[in-house]
């Protein structure tokens, strides 16, 4: 197995492939820009990073991508950024905050899920400024927090997840969840 780290610029990145690192997973990674269709026939799984500014650049190649491994039904998670861009490019939305947030907060498991397992509540690193409003038709809510309602969610097919959160900043409950979701 082979996963695609896809990165939107996010100063968190190198947090993404050291946890890869540290679960022996072999990965590659493109900035959005060197994404190439030969790097999406290659790879098995995705994970989509955050984002440092908005540009209407990714979101279009973060789109395509979105819809490349929903048609191929290939596993993909989108982190903060990748989660909303998942949840815009299936029609849900999102909200400013009132501020950014940023810091360690417990989030509360809703639903039994592959990402979380057993878990009923994690402690996750937040920094963002927008959070998920709504999810799409299909997409399952499955972890809120005091800030979010759709700290985690999943499509119906249970290959695409999402994350308001950074999991590559999360400590253990997040490099649980980065090792669940690779078993996907």
């Amino acid at each position: 197995m082979t996963v695609l780290v896809v990165d939107n610029l996010s100063p968190f990145t190198p947090d993404i492939l050291n946890c890869l690192g540290q679960l022996d997973e072999p990965f590659f990674h493109r900035r959005f820009f060197e994404v190439a269709d030969k790097d999406l026939t290659n790879c098995d799984k995705m994970i989509l990073s955050g984002r440092r500014k908005y540009s209407k650049e990714i979101n279009m190649v973060n789109s395509k991508i979105i819809r490349y491994c929903r048609h191929q039904n290939k596993s993909i998670l989108g982190i903060c950024y990748g989660a909303e861009i998942i949840a815009l490019t299936f029609g849900g939305s999102i909200n400013k905050m009132p501020t950014h947030i940023q810091g360690i907060t417990e989030v509360s498991i809703s639903d039994t899920n592959a990402l979380t397992r057993e878990k009923i509540s994690i402690l996750v690193y937040e920094s963002h400024r927008y959070c998920i409003a709504k999810l799409p038709l299909n997409f399952i809510p499955l972890a809120s927090s005091k800030y979010c309602q759709h700290e985690v969610f999943c499509s119906d097919n249970k290959r695409v997840y999402g994350t308001q959160f950074h999991p590559e900043k999360s400590g253990d409950d997040g490099l649980d969840l980065i090792k669940n979701f690779l078993k996907v």
